[in-house]
């Protein structure tokens, strides 16, 4: 007890003396003990010799006071005591063997976790490529692919690993690393390194130990010791060594001296790892080899672990693994064993073993035990030198473990794998087998198959009651796949064997039978799944349950409740359905379900979760476990162990991090509180044990704070949500702000209620601002304008259940909004009723659209917010009704396992205070109230800037008149004055949108996308330009009824105005040949160019505007002296003086004629596009409106009448009269001969119209069957009368075959007949019966639709449209896309 006596104990004076529990201490761990206490420093000297530590092996009941080194101190730090726990067993399972050879078997688990210290440990990884000429190609790439794959970017600028490249042939180079892993795979394949030359390992070794000496000395230099420093090697090869060279051979060549070059390159790898003992650091050597030349014997004696590639396609993958293991592995460990007299190990005990990247220790060695054997094993875990573990058993406290039990089950798989191990070793080096002796070998395998298929059978059975069934699975298929090897080997010593033609040489077979009789650790999944089966058996027992909860808990698919899985170490959880993890926390999406599942059942019915299990509660399956079931306190203990493993799959990355991943389960508990929206008592029971759960790991999981759960910290975030609205934008998941009001101790009925509100208002201000994410400030200037209307009192849009079935696309185009007014207005309204307004309709439809529209988001959807605002306050009374929410949780804990009538009742009374009203929680009155709210929150988004203390209609009037007289200056400022576009000091993106705002866009994007699909085929072969190709697909956009639609009123930026117009005239200068010039040429461009160019073509005054710019920039073209001209400003909304040329005002003999795209189409061979001309009745080949005239004669621009088709590019062909022959074509319209000879060409064309022939009966028949739908109802010009009609003729049969089609189809039909828009169409299924067509015929009569049947035998179509559209005829089947088109979107009857 006395200072400094520590530092002079030898080992004489600690060997054969006795612990303080009476056990001899053995001379390996007297020496151990002297290293250690000559490292403590003298004031740990004292502490320890007056107060020895003790430390007890809970197995063995043996304790040793020992000092231990903390594994990632260095030398100077003080040490703590560790333990390597020991424990024996036998078998009682009678798998002796039949000769009992294996009776005295002892299997000795040793089992450690190295104490973690404050400095942290080096990894060194040096990696060792092969790159001899027998390696280009390939498997060059491969080998460079695996590399790369794991030496990522991060791991390349990783301060704790060291990663050193080397590659060999005749002699070795080092890659100097690049900091990134693309640079590394473009270095490795480059010139530099390509493979070539010999194999030399002694290049290789002494490069290799000369680098790893070099960094060890920097790490040293640094301040790191030596010993805190791991080592690892991972060599790669392919061949034998062929450096040192013999004789000549043929043509003088000298041949390799193979016995030399093996010799050499032992002697080589026995300095390597000399030279790496030396260093004083755990080191450890890897080699992997491939093909058949290599020598396996020199590979297993050169390394610690030996890997054989027997197929190239796997090489990658094996390299990459090797590497993986290397870098996640925490270190290697050195084990010696003390044996008692009568005991010997069984197979040798491997010189190195890897830990994991826990830095835990879990091997197996097997002992020969003979009768009598008394006395004790001690154990001592080696790192760099240092005893970190140590440990000890007594012989005789090898029990037999217990028949059927984990336990049991787990000895037989490891006596099995000795087993294969002693076959895999008795074959090693054979050339040949008997027959006698290889029947005997299959019969030893044969015999392992059915030992194991027991354990087999009961590990993978779902309904089985066997502890740890996942860990057996693991090392049964470890176990399965060493036995499929050595039966494959057996194979190979069979000559007499015809099935199986295959030969992989005598290398590889000899490569396969070392790698197999290598004793390994178990895999790093199977110990830890067997780390958590023992410490599930030392939890403690679970309670019994009451019969209610033995009746709520048993799992249909385990056949078992709570208690029986916890016995079994298992666990129930809710099941998921489909699920997407979002990357910032949360869920993209979830199907919530409130089923139970056991852990084991879903992980064997679901294949470790890569296919869903079928359910009757979901039609898509159970894809995931969500939440734990608390059920006991002894159930949950076991689900926490399980419950990391599950977080990992709820996560984007699939990697658990604790205190992180937990808290996807509050957006769990979120989507549960909100599902709905009627919530029956089974899914409010369900919220009940999920919040219960949610608090249970919530409370048990450490926060970031010292001394904090992670519950107290999400009760901090609540609560700072509610009261700092300026907080609320960085809250990642509002699912998980809701279900923390769920947790929050002490929150009333008031404070749950603020909670509610501030997460709804918070949904609606992200929604409105991910609509207008795009947006530029007039588009929400226009939108505030509409918000901010008169006082109406119809607050009718509020109770409108979300989301809208009809709404439509958002449109911010400032409908009704005149922006030079709407200041004024503003200002008038102000004055007429301050304060008070309500948001106008187009307010109202764009507020609804967008929250009508699809989000993929992790907030909860509109529908969902009334729900919040309902259930929150709810849990407020019952908490306050139960007096508290500890109160909750005992009742809940209690109905579980107490049978008394009175928790029962308890749980009714929570139904029904947590029931919704009956009131449909769906719309925004129910989330906010009224139309203040929703209007503070939309404009706090338009305009964030905003000051509350002022008038908002004021702030908005001011800022709508800055934006006018801004925009109105700029484009003055850069006006039209010729053919060349403004010029702006910098032309750039930014500086057009601010001049000129946004372009327009089409309206309907569907159909824009047909149009240009339908002009990219017609002129694939034109040699026409990109530009000229987007202009005539807009063209042929607003030919089949399209529009295009500015996002503002102020926006005013016509796309391509420019290049669009130099095409035109380029055009028809070079290669129509075309006189551009004069009035009529100028009037023809100008409108060819308003169908070419996005504009809203609904805006006469814009359509004059931009007429003029058009005619003066043609002018300019034609080099017209403009100089007397005034400039135009160059924008559409803008009136100035001279915009009403005389020139296009004047009468016009005709529209433009097509005469451009005529010419294009004949180069290609194509038909060309009908001529649009106004004024003729409409002809059926191909109708749609291309150019319009002016109603009142004025102006020779297009307008919007309607117009026929005509073709006057090839008159001869397509100028047919009444009497021509027609005939119905695969796109089921008619054409003439002539249009089908100039279609296919003649040989094709005659072949092609014979064809048609068939098909004009079967298309007529059709006609008729349309006619008679049709009868006595298209004549009466009387809607009512029509209708009246068509209930006449709905009989019985018809009516019953309206009613068989399916729900989903007549939804959307009575949701189309309930829009009342203009334009809306409806492309029904394929698959209707003749019969359901004419009933729905008749149902469209009623409803006041137009219906249109058309195409032949099973492509028969059925169309629903508006009466009132002007662009589309009910009789055109063109209008509803081009044919290709139609066969491939009719049957999905979109609308």
């Amino acid at each position: 007890g006395e200072v400094g006596y520590l530092a002079d104990v030898t080992t004489d004076d600690l060997q054969g003396r006795q612990d303080v529990e009476g056990s001899t201490l053995t001379a390996p761990v007297a020496r151990g003990l002297v290293r250690m206490l000559a490292d403590i420093p003298l004031k740990d000297r004292e502490a320890a010799a007056t107060q020895p530590t003790i430390c007890e092996d809970v197995d063995s009941k043996v304790a040793l006071a020992m000092p231990a080194l903390m594994r990632s101190a260095s030398r100077e730090a003080s040490r703590i005591n560790s333990l390597c726990r020991v424990s024996l067993s036998r078998t009682a399972s009678g798998a002796a063997g039949r000769d009992g050879a294996d009776a005295s078997l002892v299997r000795c688990v040793l089992r450690g976790t190295l104490p973690q210290g404050g400095g942290g440990r080096c990894k060194l990884l040096a990696i060792v490529l092969d790159r001899s000429g027998s390696m280009a190609g390939a498997m060059w790439r491969r080998v460079v692919e695996a590399v790369v794959g794991v030496l990522t970017d991060d791991l390349l600028n990783d301060q704790h690993i060291i990663v050193s490249l080397v590659v060999y042939s005749d002699d070795a180079q080092e890659v100097r690393l690049p900091s990134t892993s693309a640079e590394l795979r473009d270095l490795l394949l480059s010139r530099e390194y390509s493979p070539q030359g010999g194999t030399s390992f002694k290049a290789a070794f002494e490069l290799t130990r000369w680098v790893v000496e070099r960094e060890l000395d920097r790490q040293v230099a640094a301040g790191l010791g030596a010993r805190d420093v791991d080592i690892a090697t991972l060599v790669f090869t392919d061949g034998e060594d062929t450096s040192v060279k013999g004789r000549a051979g043929r043509y003088g060549v000298r041949l390799v001296d193979r016995d030399a070059s093996l010799a050499e390159a032992r002697t080589a790898g026995d300095a390597f790892r000399e030279a790496l003992r030396r260093t004083n650091c755990q080191s450890y050597v890897c080699i992997a080899a491939f093909g058949a030349d290599h020598d396996p014997d020199q590979c297993q004696y050169l390394s610690d672990r030996y890997y054989y590639i027997n197929r190239g396609e796997v090489l990658a993958e094996v390299i990459a693994g090797g590497l993986g293991a290397l870098l996640s592995s925490a270190g290697q460990c050195s084990v010696s064993l003390a044996l008692p007299s009568g005991a010997s190990l069984e197979e040798p005990l491997p010189a190195v073993l890897p830990l994991d990247s826990a830095g835990c220790l879990d091997h197996h060695v097997w002992l020969q035990v003979g009768g009598g054997c008394q006395g004790s094993i001690s154990v001592e875990v080696e790192v760099a030198g240092d005893v970190l573990l140590r440990g000890a058993a007594e012989m005789d406290s090898a029990d037999h473990v217990a028949s059927g039990s984990f336990e049991d089950h787990l000895f037989l798989i490891d006596l099995v794998a000795l087993r294969l191990r002693r076959v895999a070793r008795q074959l090693c080096g054979r050339k040949r087998v008997s027959a006698e002796e290889l029947n005997g070998l299959r019969e030893r395998l044969t015999q392992a198959k059915a030992t194991l298929q027991p354990t087999k059978d009961m590990a993978n059975s779902a309904t089985g009651q066997l502890r740890g069934r996942a860990a057996l699975r693991e090392r049964l298929a470890e176990i399965e796949a060493a036995r499929e090897r050595l039966s494959y080997a057996l194979g190979q010593f069979d000559e007499r064997d015809t099935n199986d033609q295959r030969t992989i040489g005598t290398v590889a077979l000899e490569a396969i039978l070392r790698d197999a009789g290598q004793h390994v650790p178990q895999g790093p999944v199977a110990a830890a799944l067997s780390r958590r089966a023992d410490a599930a058996s030392d939890l403690p027992a679970p309670e019994k349950l009451s019969k209610h909860g033995a009746e709520y808990t048993t799992d249909a698919y385990s056949c078992c409740d709570a208690r029986e899985l916890a016995a079994q170490g298992d666990a129930l959880f809710f099941q998921l359905g489909r699920m997407r993890p979002a990357a910032e926390g949360g869920f993209s999406s979830v199907e919530e379900g409130d089923g139970l599942i056991a852990h084991e059942a879903f992980i064997l019915l679901s294949r470790d979760g890569r296919q869903a299990i079928n359910s009757v509660s979901s039609d898509e399956g159970i894809a995931f476990l969500g939440l734990p079931l608390y059920a006991s306190r002894g159930h949950f203990l076991r689900a926490q162990l399980l419950l990391p493993g599950v977080l990992r799959r709820l996560t984007s990355s699939n990697a658990y991090q604790a205190g992180v991943s937990e808290r996807q389960l509050l957006s769990l508990l979120g989507r549960a509180l909100v599902s709905g929206p009627g919530k029956t008592e089974r899914q409010i029971v369900a919220l009940l044990h999920k919040a219960r759960a949610v608090s249970a790991v919530l409370s048990s999981t450490p926060g970031s704070h010292s001394g904090a759960t992670l519950l107290d910290q999400v009760a901090r975030e609540a609560k700072q949500f509610v009261e700092e609205p300026g907080a609320r934008a960085g809250a990642p998941d509002l699912f998980a702000v809701a279900a923390a009001g769920l947790l929050a101790e002490g929150w009333d009925t008031a404070r749950l209620t603020e909670l509610a509100k501030a997460v709804v208002r918070e949904c609606l201000r992200r929604r409105v601002a991910h609509a207008l994410r795009s947006s530029g400030e007039p588009q929400r200037l226009c939108l505030a304008w509409a918000l901010l209307g008169p006082q109406s009192g119809n607050e009718d849009w509020l109770d409108r259940a979300l989301p809208c079935p009809n709404a439509g696309d958002l449109h911010l185009d400032g409908n009704g909004i005149d922006p030079f007014n709407a200041p004024r207005e503003l200002e008038e309204l102000e004055l007429e009723s301050s304060g008070l307004g309500a948001p106008r309709q187009v307010g109202t439809d764009v507020l609804l659209n967008i929250l009508s529209s699809k989000c993929i988001d992790n907030n909860p959807q509109p529908k969902e917010w009334g729900l919040i605002t309902q259930m929150l306050p709810a849990w407020g009374r019952l908490t306050e009704s139960s007096g508290g929410l500890a109160n909750v949780w005992l009742s809940l804990d209690a109905l579980m396992t107490d049978d008394d009538p009175a928790h029962l009742q308890d749980l009714h009374r929570s139904v029904a205070v947590l029931r919704p009203t009956e009131q449909s929680p769906s719309s925004l009155r129910v989330a906010f109230g009224d139309e203040d709210e929703v209007t503070k929150v939309a404009m706090s988004v338009c305009l964030p800037d905003l000051d509350p203390e002022k008038s908002l209609r004021l702030q908005v009037a001011t800022k709508l008149r800055a934006i006018v007289e801004r925009r109105t200056a700029l484009v003055r400022k850069y006006p039209i004055t010729g053919a060349d576009f403004p010029r702006l000091e910098i032309h750039s993106g930014e500086t057009v949108r601010d001049v000129w705002g946004a372009p327009a866009n089409p309206v309907d994007l569907a159909l824009h996308r047909k149009a240009m699909l339908r002009v990219w085929r017609r002129t694939m072969k034109a040699g026409i330009s990109m530009t000229t190709k987007e202009a005539l697909a807009d063209k042929e956009y607003r030919k089949r009824g399209g529009a295009f639609a500015f996002p503002s009123p102020m926006d005013t930026f016509v796309r391509g105005l420019h290049r669009r117009t130099m095409d035109l005239h380029q055009d028809w200068r070079v290669r129509l040949n075309r006189d551009t010039s004069g009035d009529e040429a100028r009037r023809e461009a100008v409108a060819e160019m308003l169908l070419r160019l996005r504009w809203d073509d609904k805006d006469r005054k814009a359509r004059r505007k931009l007429a003029a710019i058009v005619g003066r920039i043609w002018d300019g073209l034609e080099g017209v002296d403009l100089t007397e001209k005034p400039p135009l400003s160059s924008a559409l909304w803008l009136d100035d003086a001279g915009d009403d040329d005389p020139v296009l005002t004047a009468p016009s003999k005709q529209p433009p004629a097509m005469e451009e795209e005529e010419g294009i189409c004949k180069s290609t061979g194509e038909v060309p596009a009908p001529e649009v001309v106004p004024g003729t009745p409409r002809n059926v080949a191909d109708s749609g409106r291309a150019a319009s005239g002016s109603s009142d004669g004025a102006m020779a621009v297009p307008m919007d009448d309607d117009f026929i088709v005509v073709d006057s590019a090839m008159p001869s062909i397509t100028g047919h009269t009444d009497e021509q022959e027609k005939r119905t074509a695969r796109d089921g319209n008619e054409y003439s001969k002539a249009e089908f000879l100039a279609h296919y060409g003649m040989d094709l064309g005659e072949g092609m119209w014979a064809e048609a022939a068939a098909r004009s009966s079967e298309f007529g028949a059709a006609a008729e069957e349309d006619a008679r739908n049709r009868t006595d109802l298209e004549g009466d010009d009387d809607w009512h009368a029509r209708a009246e009609a068509a209930r006449a003729a709905m009989d019985e049969g018809l009516q019953t075959a309206l009613e068989s089609i399916s729900g989903e189809v007549r939804r959307r039909m009575d949701t189309f007949a309930s829009d009342a828009r203009s334009g809306n169409k409806l492309k029904l299924p394929l698959n209707l019966t003749a019969k359901q067509r004419k009933a729905i015929h008749l149902w469209a009569e009623m409803e006041g639709l137009s219906h249109k049947s058309f195409g032949y035998r099973g492509r028969r179509r059925l169309h629903l449209s508006r009466a009132t559209m002007i662009r589309h005829s009910t009789d055109d089947a063109d209008a509803w896309g081009s044919d290709e088109d139609q066969d491939k979107d009719a049957a999905a009857a979109w609308y």
